[in-house]
């Protein structure tokens, strides 16, 4: 049999049971703040950080293309926050004729995307700056991968089939698990790579990027997620009650 208790009896410890806050959802769209394709090179001279678009797959010479993206949430989203989910959008402006694979691969390296811009459909890239993120380069020059292409979860995140030009959504429930430990952890946001079918040459898919001269075609990200209000609120709301009542019962 459970025990009562009053305001007046109940120890502080047992304040936090007495009230439940409810949890507050919010959703946010969050755009890109970086992104740069990958150039499948020997020598990593070739780099596309400031491009209107981004590519990944395979080419028909054939050659690998791989695009980076990464999101900053923590400066909008709480530190207590509990992610319940996370949709990454994609805006595809070049397409073959067939299908493909594309998943997204959490990034396990920091990088950087430098000032460089392809011209035309920038499907070949362009000569890297310092800064540009390359096939051998984290960041161009100094800073190199640890294995050519980027290092990555070799786990996907999430995976969507891509057809034709439009608009393309990954969502999973490991796609949820990186933003919430991106958010507990801002310093393990080192966003995803996109990979396509690199299995057969004449898989690439070109993206709009966030330099894309249209916003709304530009990378978007998603996030539901809710605040439980911490316990140290839970009990500070609860013993201003308690005073509250005492006062009211002091009054003549």
């Amino acid at each position: 049999m459970l025990a009562r208790c009053s305001a007046s009896s109940c120890p502080l410890a047992a304040l936090p049971l007495l009230i439940a806050l409810p949890a507050s959802a919010a959703l946010v769209t969050i755009s890109a703040t970086r992104d740069a394709t990958l150039y499948e090179s020997a020598t990593g001279v070739l780099g596309n950080g400031a491009g209107q678009y981004l590519h990944a797959g395979t080419t028909n010479q054939p050659l690998l293309r791989r695009a980076l993206i990464a999101f900053d949430g923590a400066s909008l989203i709480p530190e207590n926050a509990l992610i319940s989910s996370v949709t990454l959008t994609l805006h595809v402006s070049g397409a073959s004729v067939l299908a493909h694979n594309f998943s997204l691969h959490r990034v396990t390296s920091p990088w950087t995307a430098g000032t460089s811009d392809a011209s035309g459909n920038e499907g070949g890239g362009t000569a890297a700056v310092a800064g540009d993120a390359t096939w051998l380069h984290a960041s161009s020059p100094g800073l190199a991968w640890t294995a050519p292409g980027g290092d990555f979860s070799t786990i996907a995140s999430a995976a969507q089939t891509v057809g034709d030009i439009g608009f393309y959504s990954w969502t999973s429930a490991q796609l949820t698990s990186d933003v919430q430990n991106w958010i507990t952890t801002p310093t393990s946001n080192f966003g995803w790579i996109l990979r396509g079918d690199e299995s057969a040459p004449g898989t690439t898919r070109r993206f709009d990027s966030s330099e894309s001269f249209d916003a709304a075609l530009a990378p978007k990200l998603v996030i539901e997620y809710t605040v439980v209000p911490a316990p140290g609120s839970l009990a500070l709301l609860a013993l201003s009650l308690i005073v509250a009542r005492k006062r009211r019962r002091s009054q003549p």
